[in-house]
């Protein structure tokens, strides 16, 4: 009986202790305790995605807390705010995100020891209703404002309307869905709420009651409730800013929002004189001059372009050297901002200036001569206070300092100094220079650049306050993109830098010397290449596919070029066709493979002697050398058929074509590598889309046609500068009176020396380059200042309608910009119509819907213009609900000759009226047309039967009382 009971207590011990051990392992498997989190649909903070899955801060952050705690969750729908904290109270539910802490709900909850984040509450009113400025108070009286029932936000809100005296009706509302929907719909003149995050379209004209948000815990879980701050305090310690990263994830501003100024704020922009900013030339790629048009370009300039657009303010850059000239100038009075300034306040106080939020964190790095260890001389830039950090970190050590970094770099070259130090940016840039090419940098942990404005402080305080509010605005997709945009500088090929770069060959006596001493200094350069793969890689490996790329390419070309002489080489520009549709379909990943397969078979058929380099996406760019055409067309077909015999056997679902542009050199041809890569690349656009892998060559009328088009690129800047595109208006007529209903701008080229441009020699390359969105913007600023002056004299107004390319609609922000314009000029939008082809619609319905919702809520008219000349015309009306369709001028000449043509007019004409958009018929030319369409019921057209297209004084003579 006692071995029984022997045996039974070590079984019974046994399976106690399998129990545990299988507690440990399960929660090792992540088995661990299941905790309830509740949910309401709280836009950034959590919301669902269109899979079903939870997103948002606060799922984002309690997923990082589960990997430390060991728990798995279940996600409880709470519907709205109020019943989700009731749940929590009842324990339905154990944990509820982002609370505000007070001392009643303290009795009845358990709050997280560290806050999730600090937030701030915000009073937001729709984008297009201007009766609100930035804490204008005395407008907010009367207001009908919503907000969350039971909220803290809603009390914080109130306190906040009696510390600045001023009153409104305060509506609440239950979700915060149906409280936004309200202000949409305009049954509110604002919300009051936590700052909604960064897919917010509202303006947010005051800020106010910023507070901590914590996770709250049902009151019976005090264990969970350790858990939670144990996890919390571990993800603290491991990874200190990553609260910070999650907020700026979620809350930082988005590209559609833009700064809201104060009433007088508003009052000094107008009558703002034009402001007064130094920058530094030699600091590329922040700042710096271009060599050829004399302007401001770089990073900074960029930015500031964006802060113009912003704000309405001007201004006038001016070039100094060196940091000491910039605090001169503030001083003396000459300047009113310097552009790049460090975000320190002590030395910003002692150079009397005011230093913005920062646009920019730039690592700083140390850069000296490879193999060098010794640092006891130090070269600094001098004014900067970088250099009295260093200086002053650095005791032990002698500090030179010269005018500007180029002058640190030069000093360290010449073993004047052991060692200087810059940021990223400007180090990455000067070693670019092949005079550097054996300087080595390391970059420091823990010193950063912080680059600020800095704004005198005998300048009018509202300008601090505006650039400050502008830099708060400029999201950092728009900063990254800024950055991308001048990551890659093209330095022009001058004299003065081939003799600084090669001065042997500049002092050498015969071209016989000359060959042997390049010959030497590419072995150099290959020499000291391998013995720093890290910083070759980092300027001249692309990092995708593992070749060279653009920045390699343009130095190898060069070389390759000068070496050739006379004898004629290939470039060659070649891209995959359909690329996007990979990615799109695919993923990047599958992208990156193909890229890496085009990389290999790139350089599998290239010999030694020649050079080959991804440019950017799917495009690359070769320069061989050439015999003739048949052996190069074979070279090509073999790259584009050995390519397709890898995707194949890869057993894809697809097949690869590949376009090739080609440009044979010729004796006399430039040494400009942009130049022949330009020639090429239009070869291979005339190559795009064919549906097979070709080859084409740049031929002598191809060569016309871009010597064409380069002519207008050079000459279409000034052009604007100016004046010469001006807008010419036509008349539209009420065909029955004869009365002017509105008006189209239509842009004219008045080349002084040339006499006019035709638009069509001049609109298809400006959209190809880009340079039709000034066009566009400009003429339409152009059609406000008119509409302006009609206002102040008086006279009946009527529509004007502006022509806008496809690539306006690219940009999301375009509607803003289009309304900040018209609001300069005080111009209400419903005189401004914005007229697009029926082809443009139908390129991206998704795309032009969104654009329609916020033109139409921003009051602006939409027409549609060439209606009738695609294939989805229908479709375009079921989709989009326009003001005006403007029918093609084909279908009107049709009309007057055939039943048929008459037929489907007649029925435009019917089904138009139906849905209430108005009709234009263009291009009426007769008496005839224009009976037969009064006959059909159209009132209103445009053609030369009632007004050519004119200048604005004779316009105005025969148009306008």
């Amino acid at each position: 009986m006692i071995d029984i009971c022997k045996r039974g207590a070590c079984l019974l011990i046994y399976i106690v202790f399998f129990l545990v051990l299988n507690a440990h392992i399960a929660a090792a498997n992540g088995q661990g305790e299941a905790v309830k989190i509740g949910f309401y649909e709280d836009g950034d903070y959590m919301s669902r995605n269109k899979s079903g899955e939870y997103v948002g801060f606060n799922f984002e952050y309690f997923q990082k807390i589960t990997k430390y705690a060991g728990w798995k969750y279940e996600v409880v729908d709470g519907k709205s705010w109020e019943n989700t904290l009731n749940m929590l109270e009842r324990g339905e539910i154990d944990i509820l995100p982002a609370v505000y802490y007070n001392d009643e709900r303290a009795k009845r909850f358990l709050f997280s020891q560290r806050p999730m984040c600090s937030i701030y509450s915000t009073l937001n009113v729709r984008v297009d209703d201007m009766r609100y400025d930035y804490e204008d108070f005395s407008s907010f009286n009367g207001m009908r404002v919503g907000v969350i029932k039971d909220g803290l936000d809603a009390e914080y809100f109130k306190e906040y309307c009696r510390k600045n005296g001023f009153s409104v009706t305060i509506v609440p509302y239950r979700e915060t869905a149906d409280l936004l929907s309200a202000l949409d719909r305009g049954e509110l003149d604002g919300v009051a709420i936590s700052h909604l995050g960064k897919n917010s379209v509202f303006r947010s004209v005051a800020q106010f009651a910023p507070q901590p948000l914590y996770f709250a815990v049902a009151k019976d879980r005090e264990r969970l409730a350790r858990t939670l701050d144990e996890a919390m305090t571990t993800i603290k310690l491991r990874d200190p800013y990553y609260e910070q990263r999650l907020f700026e994830k979620y809350f930082a501003v988005n590209a559609l929002q833009r700064p809201v100024f104060t009433r007088e704020e508003m009052d000094y922009i107008p009558k703002a004189p034009t402001l007064r900013a130094v920058y530094n030339y030699t600091e590329a790629p922040l700042e710096y001059t271009d060599p050829k048009t004399g302007e401001f370009k770089g990073i900074v300039a960029d930015m500031f372009r964006v802060i113009a657009a912003y704000s309405g303010l001007t201004f006038e850059f001016l070039p100094v050297h060196n940091r000491n000239e910039s605090w001169n100038m503030v001083d003396g009075g000459s300047a009113d901002i310097i552009c790049g300034v460090a975000n320190d306040y002590l030395w910003a106080e002692r150079k009397h200036v005011n230093t913005t939020v920062y646009y920019l964190r730039a690592p700083f790095v140390s850069v000296s001569v490879s193999g060098v260890s010794v640092r006891k001389r130090i070269a600094l830039p001098e004014g900067c206070y970088f250099s009295q950090k260093i200086a002053e970190d650095n005791p032990q050590a002698e500090v030179v300092y010269y005018p500007s970094i180029s002058d640190c770099f030069d000093a360290v070259a010449k073993k004047r100094a052991d060692v200087t130090y810059t940021n990223t940016y400007v180090a990455n840039y000067l070693l670019s220079e092949r005079k550097y090419e054996n300087f080595n940098m390391a970059v420091l942990s823990n010193y950063y650049d912080d680059l600020s404005i800095g704004v005198s402080k005998s300048a009018d305080p509202r300008v601090f306050s505006i650039l400050d509010k502008c830099i708060q605005y400029i999201s950092r997709e728009q900063m990254d993109s800024i950055i991308l945009d001048n990551s890659v500088i093209s330095r022009p090929v001058t004299l003065r830098r081939i003799v600084s770069e090669y001065p042997l060959a500049a002092a050498g006596v015969t071209s016989v010397v000359f060959l042997v001493i390049i010959g030497v200094l590419g072995y150099i350069a290959v020499t000291n290449a391998a013995n720093n793969r890290r910083f070759h890689a980092l300027l001249y490996v692309d990092g995708v596919t593992g070749i060279f790329n653009l920045n390699k390419f343009r130095l190898d070309a060069e070389k390759m070029l000068k070496e050739a002489g006379d004898d004629p080489l290939a470039l060659v520009y070649m891209d995959i066709n359909q690329f996007k549709t990979i990615n799109d379909s695919f993923g990047f990943k599958e992208g990156d493979e193909i890229l890496k397969l085009a990389a290999r078979t790139l350089k599998e058929n290239t010999s030694p002697d020649e050079c080959c380099a991804r440019v950017s996406a799917d495009q690359f760019v070769l320069l061989l050398h050439y015999s003739d055409w048949d052996g190069l067309l074979s070279r090509t077909n073999l790259i584009a058929k050995q390519m397709g015999a890898a995707v194949a056997a890869m057993k894809k679902s697809y097949s690869i074509c590949l376009t090739f542009g080609v440009y044979v050199t010729q004796r006399g041809d430039s040494p400009d590598v942009s130049l022949l890569m330009d020639f090429a690349n239009y070869a291979r656009i005339n190559g795009k889309n064919t549906g097979k892998s070709v080859t084409l060559r740049y031929d002598e009328k191809m060569r016309q046609e871009e010597l064409r088009r380069r002519h207008l690129a050079d000459i279409m800047a000034p052009a604007l500068q100016n004046g010469e595109f001006v807008p010419y208006f036509q008349q539209k007529t009420d065909m029955r009176t004869g009365e002017t209903v509105g008006a189209e701008a239509l842009v004219r080229w008045l080349r002084r020396d040339e006499g006019p441009i035709s638009p069509g020699d001049f609109i298809p390359f400006f959209e190809s380059n880009g340079f039709i969105i000034e066009i566009d913007l400009y003429i339409y600023e152009q059609v406000c200042k008119t509409i302006r002056r009609w206002m102040d004299r008086g006279v009946r107004l009527f529509p004007v309608s502006s022509n806008f390319s496809r690539l306006h609609f690219e940009d999301r922000n375009f509607p803003y910009t289009l309304a900040e314009i018209a609001d300069r000029y005080g111009v209400p939008h419903e005189y401004l119509e914005v007229e697009i082809t029926e082809n443009i619609l139908m390129e991206n319905v998704g795309q032009m819907l969104s654009h329609r919702d916020l033109l139409k809520k921003l009051g602006f008219l939409l027409s549609i213009d060439d209606f009738g000349s695609g294939y989805s015309s229908l479709s375009v009306l079921q989709q989009l609900s326009a003001d005006t369709i403007k029918l093609d001028r084909s279908l009107i000449s049709d009309s007057c000759h055939e039943r048929r043509g008459r037929i489907i007019v007649q029925g435009i004409i019917s089904m138009a009226k139906e849905l209430g958009i108005d009709v234009i018929c263009e291009g009426v030319e007769t008496k005839e047309q224009a009976e037969m369409l009064i006959g059909m019921g159209c009132i209103a057209a445009q053609g030369f039967y009632y007004a050519k297209p004119m200048p604005l004084d004779d316009f105005e003579k025969k148009f306008l009382p």
